[in-house]
This record gives C-alpha cells, structure tokens and sequence, in this order.
C-alpha cells in the first residue's frame, strides 16, 4: 500500500512540476517522502510581480491582464496535481482524498473575482469573471495534463522521484533532455520552452 501511495504522490508533484514548467514558472526541487508516504512538494520560484507605478486606466488595464495571467498559471498549477492523479487511476477528480489543491485553487479563483470587483471602480474591465471559467480552467488543465508529450514527462518525473525521493532543477533537466523527441529532436525541454511562451 505504502508504495502505491508513493506512486500516486510522485505522479501528482510531477503533474505540478512540468505544468508549472508549461507556464514559464523555475522548478527549484520536487520531492515525495519515503518515510510518510502521501507527503510531497514542488519548489518553484515566485511568479513575477511587477509594481503599478501610475494608476491610470491603461494602466490598471494592463495590471488586471498581468495578474489574469499569474491566478490563471497558479490555478493551472495547483489543479495540475489532483488531475495527474485522476489521470494515473483513471478515477473522476471528485473521487480523489488529497483536497487542499483544489481548496487553494477554488480560494485563489474567488481573489480573481475580488480583484476584479475592486478594479472595476477605476478602468473599463470585462464583466464579471463568471463561475464556469473554473470549470474551465479544470478542462484546460486536464487537457494539457492528458496531452501525450506531457503525460510522457509527467511519468519520467514520477519514476525518477520513486527512485530518489528528491529532484533538484539539475537532475529535472537532465530527465527531460533524456526523453526521445517524437520528431527526432533530442529531448522534451525546448517543447516545454515553446509552451511557457504560448
């Protein structure tokens, strides 16, 4: 039982690790813990914020995009986890124990709403950020979580995890460049490269 656990838990810190990788976002270490089997954690480097010096419509504009695109990165992230799991099980995401990522997501797409609200007072924003964008930022997660080529890297990662229990940034390169391109091209890494800038 302890090593299915394992399993599981290398899968889903993989699913944050290469997610956040898509998104642009520094993997400093990804680790499972042998000793308590369902503990694990992905390091990455803080998403970069840059501060609003002139609060002028343009500029509260371009504000709410840059933080759009930090929560939306973040909640991808944090669903990425729980959706490699349902993946590896083949199990609905609802019928997973582990909640406190998806508690988080849920917490941060709610900070979105309130951001809007309060930015809207000043500069012409979209309406209202509707509830289903969480049901899609879910789909979209899965989708790149179920995409062939990350699935691949997701599982390399998992392996590599079971094998040595902690992953610096280092040996994370080193496993992606390692894994056969199907055009022929070596390694994973620049794909993940081209994603981040999508």
């Amino acid at each position: 039982m302890d090593k299915v656990l394992i399993d599981i838990t290398a899968y889903h810190e993989a699913g944050h690790a290469i997610v956040a990788l898509c998104h642009g976002r520094g993997v400093a270490e990804v680790a499972v813990s042998m000793t308590e089997p369902g503990n694990g954690w992905t390091l990455m480097s803080v998403a970069d914020k840059q501060p609003l010096d002139d609060p002028a419509p343009g500029n509260i504009r371009a504000a709410w995009l840059r933080t759009v695109a930090i929560y939306s990165a973040q909640i991808r992230i944090l669903l990425a986890g729980p959706l490699a799991e349902a993946k590896l099980l083949s199990k609905p995401l609802r019928s997973l124990g582990a909640r406190s990522d998806l508690v988080e997501a849920q917490r941060l797409f709610g900070r979105l709403q309130a951001i809007h609200e309060g930015l809207r007072r000043y500069a012409s924003l979209p309406l209202a950020i509707p509830d289903t964008r969480r049901d899609a930022f879910r789909r979209e997660t899965r989708r790149l979580v179920a995409r062939p080529r990350i699935w691949v890297m997701i599982a390399a990662l998992a392996q590599e995890l079971t094998q040595r229990e902690t992953v610096t940034a280092d040996v994370l390169t080193g496993i992606l460049q390692n894994i056969p391109h199907p055009y022929g091209q070596y390694g994973l890494l620049s794909e993940l490269k081209q994603l981040s800038t999508d």
